[in-house]
C-alpha cells in the first residue's frame, strides 16, 4: 500500500478503481497498462501486464473503468529548455502550435517539455472511444514522472528511459539511458521505470500539480461523463439499499405485528372467556339470590324467629296444626320452576271459639315484624270447635 500517499493534499474523488495505460509508440504500439485501486487514500496495484493485442486490454479492463492515456516513444519530443521568449517556436520550427499536443513541467527557470503531433495521438483516444472507454486524463513524456518524487527520497531515478535528477525537489537535468530496467520499492509495492509516468500521470489526474501545464479540455466531457454515471450508479446503489433496506424493515415489522396481533387475539380469546365465564357465575347468583329470597332465607329475621313468636304467643284455647312459612303458590309438579309467596305465614289451626282467636289476632298485629294479618277461612267442624287458617304478611 502506498501510505505515503496520504501526505499529498487530496481532493474529493469517488473512482475506486482506474487503469492507466501506457502507449509506447512505433511500427507495433506496445501497450504497458498499470490497474491501481484507490481506498480512502490510498493507492495500491491491482495488476498489470504488456501486450502489443488491444483485444487483450478489452478481455482485462471492463469498460466501466476509467482509463488514463500515457504516450512515449516514437514521434515524442522530450527536451529542456529555458523558460524565456517563445521557446517553441524553436522547438518546432516553422509547424504550427495548434498541430501538437504540448506537456510542459516548470522548474524554476526552466522548462521540461514533451511534444506529439495531435494525429498521431487522436488515433489512440479515437480508438479507446469506439471500444467504450472513457478517458478522462492522459500525459506524454518521462517528466511527469516528477510527481512521483512525492514517494521517494532519492535524488535520482528512472522515469521510463529518462534519469531525473533532483536538487531538493525541483528537477534540474535528465539524462536518457540506452536499455535501462529499474524498480522501485514503496510501501509494500514494487513499481518499475516503465510503470514510474503511467503512476505519475494518475497523480497529476488526482493531484493536480500546478508545475504541470497541458491541454486537457477536450476530455472535459469525458470527466463529466463519469461524475454522471458514477453519480447515477451511486444513486442506483442508494436506490436498492433503500429498497432493500424498506423491505427488509417491513417484513420485521410484519412478523413483529403478526406476532402482537397473535398475543392480542389470545388475550381476547381469554377475556372472552372470562367475561363468559363471569356472566354466568352472575347470573347463577342472581338465580341463587332469587331463590333464597323467595324462600324467605334472606328477610330480616329467620324462620325460626317466626315460629317461635307465634308458637309463643299462642293462648291456651288455640291449638296449631299447620304453620307454614313462604308457602309454595301451587301444586308443585315434575320440571316445573316453584314459586313461593315471600313474606307470608299461614296458619291452621282450631279453637274453643272464636273470641279467643279474634284476641290472639289482635296481640300479634302489635308485634313490629307483622305487616298484616287476614283470615282466610273460619268455620266449624263436627266437634263444634273452630276451624281457622290465618295468613300474616312479614314486613
Amino acid at each position: 500500500m502506498l501510505e505515503k500517499i496520504k501526505n499529498i493534499s487530496v481532493g474529493a474523488f469517488q473512482e475506486k478503481r482506474f487503469a492507466i495505460i501506457g502507449i509506447t509508440l512505433g511500427d507495433i504500439p506496445v501497450y504497458t497498462v498499470l490497474i491501481v485501486d484507490k481506498k480512502s487514500n490510498d493507492l495500491s496495484i491491482h495488476t498489470s501486464f504488456t501486450t502489443e493485442d488491444l483485444e487483450v486490454i478489452k478481455d482485462k479492463v471492463s469498460t466501466t473503468t476509467p482509463i488514463l492515456l500515457h504516450y512515449y516513444g516514437k514521434g515524442v519530443i522530450n527536451k529542456k529548455v529555458a523558460a524565456t521568449g517563445d521557446y517553441l517556436k524553436d522547438v518546432l520550427f516553422n509547424a504550427s502550435v495548434d498541430d501538437f499536443y504540448i506537456y510542459e513541467l516548470h522548474q524554476k527557470d526552466q522548462k521540461f517539455i514533451s511534444i506529439a503531433r495531435k494525429d498521431a495521438l487522436d488515433i489512440f483516444f479515437n480508438i479507446f472511444r469506439e471500444h467504450k472507454y472513457l478517458v478522462l486524463d492522459y500525459g506524454i513524456g518521462p517528466f511527469v514522472g516528477v510527481l512521483f518524487k512525492n514517494l521517494s527520497d532519492k535524488l535520482s531515478y528512472i522515469s521510463y528511459d529518462y534519469e531525473l535528477n533532483f536538487d531538493e525537489n525541483y528537477l534540474i537535468s535528465c539524462q536518457r539511458k540506452e536499455t535501462v530496467s529499474e524498480e522501485y520499492t514503496i510501501g509494500e509495492e514494487t513499481i518499475n521505470n516503465v510503470q514510474v509516468p503511467l503512476f505519475s500521470t494518475l497523480l497529476q489526474y488526482l493531484y493536480p500539480s500546478e508545475d504541470i501545464d497541458y491541454t486537457a479540455n477536450f476530455l472535459a466531457r469525458n470527466k463529466q461523463e463519469n461524475v454522471l454515471k458514477k453519480a447515477f450508479n451511486t444513486l442506483a446503489i442508494a436506490m436498492v439499499v433503500f429498497f432493500l433496506s424498506a423491505l427488509l424493515i417491513s417484513y420485521l415489522l410484519q412478523g413483529y405485528y403478526n406476532n402482537k396481533y397473535v398475543a392480542y387475539e389470545s388475550q381476547l380469546y381469554n377475556l372472552n372467556d372470562t367475561y363468559n365465564q363471569v356472566k354466568k357465575l352472575e347470573e347463577e347468583k342472581e338465580n341463587k339470590t332469587r331463590i333464597l329470597q323467595e324462600s324467605g332465607i334472606l328477610s330480616q329475621h329467620f324462620l325460626s324467629f317466626y315460629m317461635y313468636q307465634i308458637v309463643h304467643s299462642i293462648p291456651n284455647s288455640v291449638g296449631l296444626d299447620i304453620l307454614k312459612v313462604n308457602p309454595v303458590q301451587k301444586k308443585i309438579k315434575d320440571f316445573n320452576k316453584i314459586i313461593f309467596e315471600t313474606s307470608v305465614i299461614i296458619i291452621n289451626g282450631t279453637s274453643d271459639s272464636s273470641a279467643s282467636i279474634n284476641l290472639w289476632v289482635k296481640e300479634l298485629k302489635k308485634e313490629n315484624w307483622v305487616s298484616k294479618i287476614e283470615i282466610i277461612d273460619f268455620s266449624k267442624n263436627r266437634n263444634k270447635r273452630s276451624e281457622f287458617t290465618l295468613k300474616i304478611l312479614v314486613k
